[in-house]
């Protein structure tokens, strides 16, 4: 399933203004520069020391200002998808609870699986409602949805470490232990991200203990 997705303007709107920024710091390089070539050339016997000195210094500066505006436009970035993605989830059910997650080996083995023509990407969103949990990803303006675990056929929920052999770096993560369709057992496993829009997981402790026996409490055993 497939939503289409309208932009987010006010993080657009801080997008432009670091873009702004970037440049006041490139016109100013450029007019450093002039300065010295101007110097230079109506008088070659100038102390240009304290040219020099500026220059280094507002190159310093321009450098990790630069370096920050990137930063800040790669979190708005991830921002952006993960709240275009919260919106079409809720568009189909304004009740589920949203779980900014981080995809292990093992859930992309599951998705390659079940939808071979789908790269899943570092960032998705689960959307957990009371009979099943939807896994989404942004594919280029649509949202779709790439993963439906029903939670009548859910096992177990639960927080787990994964084995040391695992090429996934993320140590504890939810686990989601069902059956498919065909009854053949099944796990999802997935890092979860602080909030929408963060990088930043969740290890071990209280939050992810309790974001897993919220899940867990959410089941319909039937």
């Amino acid at each position: 399933m497939t939503t289409h997705l309208g932009p987010d303007r006010r993080i657009a709107r801080g997008v432009d203004r670091w873009a702004i920024v970037r440049w006041g710091v490139v016109v100013l390089w450029v007019a450093l520069l002039v300065v010295r070539v101007t110097v230079v050339s109506t008088d070659p016997a100038a102390d240009l020391r304290v040219l020099g000195v500026v220059q280094f210094l507002a190159t310093l500066v321009g450098v990790l200002i630069v370096a920050l505006g990137v930063g800040m436009s790669w979190s708005k970035r991830v921002r952006t998808t993960d709240l275009s993605l919260g919106r079409a989830i809720r568009s189909i059910d304004p009740t589920v609870r949203l779980v900014p997650a981080v995809p292990t080996s093992e859930l992309r083995d599951l998705v390659g699986r079940a939808h071979p023509e789908v790269a899943l990407g570092r960032h998705v969103v689960w959307g957990f409602g009371a009979t099943e949990a939807s896994l989404w990803q942004l594919d280029g303006r649509q949202a779709l949805r790439v993963l439906v675990v029903r939670w009548t056929r859910v096992v177990h929920v639960g927080v787990e470490d994964l084995p040391d052999g695992s090429s996934s770096p993320h140590r504890a993560v939810i686990a989601i232990h069902f059956h498919r369709p065909d009854g053949t057992p099944a796990v999802a496993t997935f890092a979860v991200r602080r909030a929408l829009g963060s990088l930043r997981l969740l290890g071990r402790g209280p939050a992810l203990d309790r974001l897993s026996a919220d899940l867990a409490a959410e089941r319909v055993i039937l």
